[in-house]
């Protein structure tokens, strides 16, 4: 076996910080319908059956931790995963805790 070296504090920072900014139940939700397809806030807010304010400050939370991106296409906005290890941790849930 292997050792691992440590982790530097400065990542271990930055993965802790998304850590809790997925730890929502909502914001593991907007990233379950992403995995999906881009939807825009308002497709989210429907299928989420939450405010728009809500949704979006969720939104924003995500895409400051370089989760999500968003694509413009006019006035419209679309969110992504933008980081594959969302869905990593979206499997590790499933597999782990949907007996």
């Amino acid at each position: 076996m292997s050792k691992a070296r440590p982790l530097d504090p400065k990542v271990l920072r930055r993965c802790a910080g998304a850590l809790r900014t997925l730890s929502h139940p909502e914001r593991l939700r907007i990233v379950e319908e992403l995995e999906k397809a881009p939807l825009s806030v308002a497709e989210l807010t429907a299928r989420l059956r939450r405010p728009q304010a809500t949704v979006s400050q969720h939104l924003m939370r995500l895409r400051a931790h370089g989760l999500l991106a968003a694509e413009r296409k006019g006035r419209t906005a679309r969110y992504r995963v933008a980081h594959a290890g969302c869905l990593t941790i979206l499997g590790c849930i499933r597999s782990h805790f949907s007996n």
